[in-house]
């Protein structure tokens, strides 16, 4: 908010970043500057930390057979009873992106992990600040995770079904598919996110009490339930089985830090440069707007068949509020990189995030190969029927028509947001107007005629301008709150949904790929054709054969070998062409169910944006109502007696 507003904001600081939950903001969780090696990550390293931390490290160890891994430090800070996107932020804050932790490391998550436990902001800044009077961690059945490993392994049931569902981390790692040798019983349990991708209705996803899961989280007791209720066929429902990595579903968590360099590049031509500061890398790097316009456009070449996250258009920055904007949609590109696991890992990814030199040269110097990803559709698929796929894909008109609803609804959600925001700032102004026609200037008056009688005032008229004035303070309060919740709609609510609104639109540009580069037609056209040609191939070779049999039969004439070896050719070439687009058409179907699932899992995102948006209404509510109440108080207090205005 603006520094206008004198009163107590329940919201916080301005900026996007505000969870609005009482937790940290995003600016806090960056450090002020975004900068990781601001911050001093050896605080601890000679302060003398409780008993707990020994216990805890002792316990990972153990549950991660002799390494502290992320997944290890996920599930024992789950037994904090945090929730989730504060253990997200902590795991990310902690984390250098190193296969494993070191117990400096875990050191600083524990306590940053005692800090969000106190309402405090979990930074590693927060951290260096409070390291002589740290607060004690609590993890509240520890010593369980030590026995769930011994005896079954850190297993599903392990941490998470004794620590709550706030604690529920499934496993994770750099692919955001299971590969296929893994199996069942170690993978995440399917969630309602994923349920909604089931293309047979009424059968539900297994919970964690139920039978045991088969493949992609089917267990028997639902196979034996389509058979009963298909007549014996078994129509299973196959759900994808998706890394359900917290990083990667946290539209609101921010890695990337992006703000203005002071100096401008080029020589006869100046551009804006942008400082990008990742935590991930723990780098910063200059880059321009065309260099993220470059890294967007070889994503898409890359992995064609992917959702890519959405760059801000192009456009001459022409005042501060279009830049502004480009900034706010840079670092939503440039955080959705790096929220997902297969951008993360490009290899140009990591230099145009790392690489401190000009990004056109490291292009120039690299010659990284842009070619479309190359892998195998039925190795990726592992135990996903392929009927499974193809049935998928063969909805896909129904498919995109859903998001093309989705589309709709959330730019009307958005336009609704931004009107109300737009009225409440509106209201505000016209309170303030309001309180100030109340209130009472205490300004000497002179006399004309040089006579004060007339200006006396009476006991009731000083009461009245006073009273007056509280009640101008009042609706003074009210028209803050009401500018303040404006902009907190604008800022945050409406944000949230528009990034929501990115990842349905780049499901969208995904699927308007698809359908230009399927493969069907094409290779229906191919097969038609190269079955006309062995069928004519054929025809001639038995009429070669018959002649050659009837050697002394002048009667025939032999067919025309030129012709045969002709055929031959077109059916060598077409079969060859038919398998490299049949193998595409493959790669797309592949793609389009693994998509999809995870196009619906990022619903659950509205669960967080829903809550808060509901929490911040209740905040405004109460305290609006509370300055009202003091409004009528000051009411109630004005002289009533009309002569007491006599003097």
């Amino acid at each position: 908010m603006s520094d206008l507003y004198d009163i107590l904001d329940p919201w916080g600081p301005s900026g996007a970043g505000n969870s609005g939950t009482g937790g940290p903001s995003e600016t806090s969780l960056l450090g002020g500057t975004g900068l990781e090696g601001d911050v001093s990550r050896s605080c601890l390293d000679k302060v003398i930390l409780p008993p707990i931390y020994a216990i805890a490290y002792s316990a990972g160890l153990k549950a991660g057979h002799g390494t502290i891994t992320r997944d290890v430090l996920q599930k024992v800070i789950g037994f904090s009873g945090l929730p989730r996107h504060i253990v997200g932020q902590i795991i990310l804050a902690a984390d250098l992106g190193t296969p494993t932790l070191s117990q400096r490391d875990f050191n600083l998550a524990l306590a940053m992990t005692a800090l969000a436990q106190k309402n405090m902001p979990p930074t590693i800044e927060g951290v260096a600040f409070h390291k002589d009077d740290l607060p004690v961690p609590e993890l509240n059945g520890i010593e369980s995770l030590t026995t769930s490993s011994s005896s079954a392994g850190v297993s599903a049931a392990g941490p998470e079904q004794r620590a709550g569902p706030s604690s529920a981390f499934p496993d994770s790692s750099d692919d955001p598919w299971f590969s296929s040798t893994k199996s069942a019983a170690t993978m995440a349990p399917p969630t309602a996110g994923m349920a909604s991708m089931a293309i047979s209705a009424g059968n539900e996803v297994p919970s964690s009490n139920t039978s045991q899961p088969l493949h992609n989280g089917v267990t028997n007791a639902q196979q034996a339930d389509a058979r009963n209720s298909s007549g014996g066929t078994a129509a299973q429902t196959i759900v994808p089985s998706i890394n359900m990595d917290i990083l990667q579903w946290q539209l609101d968590l921010e890695d990337v830090s992006i703000k203005e360099s002071a100096e401008k590049g080029g020589i006869v031509f100046k551009h804006t440069n942008y400082e990008v500061s990742t935590r991930s890398f723990t780098a910063m790097v200059v880059r321009r707007y065309n260099d993220f316009f470059w890294i967007s456009n070889y994503l898409i070449k890359r992995y064609p068949y992917r959702m890519h996250p959405n760059i801000p258009p192009k456009g001459f920055p022409v005042d501060r509020h279009f830049l502004d904007n480009r900034i706010k949609g840079l670092t939503r590109f440039s955080s959705a990189i790096l929220r997902i696991p297969f951008l993360r890992r490009d290899a140009l990814v990591i230099q145009f995030f790392t690489n401190t030199d000009e990004f056109s040269r490291v292009i120039k110097v690299g010659n990284l190969d842009t070619d479309a990803e190359d892998f195998d559709p039925k190795e990726e698929a592992g135990n996903t029927p392929w009927i499974e796929i193809q049935q998928t894909y063969v909805a896909f008109d129904d498919f995109y028509h859903q998001v093309a609803k989705d589309e709709e609804k959330y730019r009307t959600q958005i336009t609704a947001l931004e009107k109300i925001a737009r009225y409440k700032q509106a209201i505000g102004d016209e309170l303030y107007a309001y309180s100030d026609t109340l209130r009472h200037v205490n300004a000497p008056v002179d006399s004309i005629t040089g006579s004060l009688k007339s200006y006396t005032q009476s006991k009731a008229k000083r009461a009245l301008n006073t009273n007056l004035n509280e009640l101008s303070m009042s609706f003074c309060d009210v028209s803050l709150l009401d500018k303040s919740q404006g902009e907190v709609m604008k800022t945050i609510s409406s944000e949230y949904l528009r990034r929501m609104y990115d990842v349905v639109i780049s499901m969208k540009l995904m699927m308007d790929r698809m359908r230009i580069m399927d493969k069907s037609k094409e290779a229906q056209r191919i097969r038609e054709r190269n079955n006309t040609n062995r069928k004519s191939l054929a025809q001639l070779n038995g009429d070669l054969i018959g002649n050659g049999s009837n050697s002394n039969s002048n009667s025939e004439q032999p067919p025309d070998r030129a012709s045969i070896e002709r055929l031959e050719r077109l059916v060598r070439e077409d079969t060859e062409e038919l398998n490299k687009l049949e193998l595409e058409q493959q790669r797309i179907e592949l793609r389009f169910y693994q998509e999809l699932a995870r196009y619906k899992c990022y619903e659950s995102f509205l669960q967080t944006h829903y809550h808060r948006f509901m929490e911040e209404q209740i905040k405004h509510h109460t305290l609006v109502l509370n300055a009202w109440k003091q409004a009528l108080v000051s009411a109630d207090d004005l002289p009533t007696n009309p002569l007491d205005f006599i003097s």
